[in-house]
């Protein structure tokens, strides 16, 4: 266990209603979970790709915007322009970290956070726009805590292990929590253009690249 104590344990990309661009990954191999996830009244709701190796990509979306403003704006978690990052300029990613195994410190950067339906709470630092939205995950609501109730579906593509996370912010310098991110090797960061998620697995065995633009802002290497 590293003195970090977190670990990654989910990527999150804003999309429209209905996550409509499920479709557009799951034509490039990715093999959805199916289903939609609602979050109790927060005014959000999911569906989610996993990967073999305890980490997944969730894709989410507001269907309640005076739930969502309501309940994620005291959050900082910036909700409605990650949603709307076309026009906002803001990043439509969220990366949700979980603790280490043994881990009980709280985490080493500010967080807001919120009791959802089933007890649990949450934390969320989303104040830097153009940079993710960073949460940590209670053990129960990681994908480790919740692993046995979700069935192997091998992806199309033959990937398998998530194994690098690139993501690239609309910023002249990275925040204090993106610079901890990434010199604890979390995920690396870039200073880019335009929003941009790089999903690497497996780690780049084939050379080979998916890219998933315009519809969502995605490269995937494998």
């Amino acid at each position: 266990m590293s003195q970090f104590g977190l670990e990654l344990d989910h990527v999150v990309i804003f999309t429209a209603v209905d996550a409509p661009e499920a479709k557009a990954l799951e034509a490039l191999g990715l093999q959805g979970f199916g289903g939609v996830t609602r979050h109790g009244d927060l005014g959000s709701a999911s569906t989610s790709f996993f990967f073999s190796n305890l980490l997944y990509l969730e894709l989410l979306w507001i269907d309640d915007e005076d739930a969502a403003r309501r309940n994620f704006e005291p959050l900082t978690m910036n909700a409605i322009p990650r949603m709307n990052w076309r026009k906002s300029g803001a990043s439509p990613i969220n990366l949700m970290l979980r603790r280490q195994p043994g881990a009980t410190d709280p985490p080493p950067f500010p967080v807001h956070s919120v009791q959802l339906p089933n007890g649990a709470s949450v934390g969320f630092n989303g104040e830097v726009v153009a940079e993710p939205c960073y949460g940590v995950v209670p053990e129960e609501m990681s994908f480790r805590g919740f692993r046995a109730n979700i069935q192997d579906l091998p992806h199309p593509l033959g990937v398998k292990n998530l194994t690098g996370v690139t993501i690239a912010v609309q910023a002249n310098s990275l925040s204090p929590i993106a610079r901890q991110l990434e010199e604890n090797s979390l995920v690396k960061f870039e200073l880019g253009a335009e929003p941009l998620l790089t999903l690497t697995f497996d780690e780049g065995a084939l050379g080979k690249t998916a890219d998933a633009r315009p519809t969502l802002p995605l490269v995937l290497k494998f």
